[in-house]
């Protein structure tokens, strides 16, 4: 009976010293080089996903106002208490 499985293998071209600290980092971390390079991989992919929405956010400009407006606003304000 064939067996396919749904995960891809790659192979990774690394300097031996690099890869000599990784597997030390990784056993002193109680883990594998697979586990900490996959753990290491989603967390660089939540941090793109993290710096996409944030300028999408930044891009998003309804019901936001001019800082010129803010200041103005303020100034009407006078000396009451917020």
């Amino acid at each position: 009976m064939l067996r396919t499985t749904s995960r891809s293998r790659y192979f990774l071209d690394i300097e031996p010293g690099l890869r000599n600290r990784l597997k030390a980092f990784a056993a002193l971390k109680g883990k594998t080089m697979k586990e900490w390079l996959t753990e290491a991989i989603i967390a660089k992919l939540e941090d793109e996903i993290d710096a996409a929405e944030g300028l999408a956010a930044l891009a998003d400009t309804e019901g936001t106002k001019s800082l010129e407006a803010y200041l103005e606003s303020r100034k009407h304000r006078g000396n009451q208490p917020e």
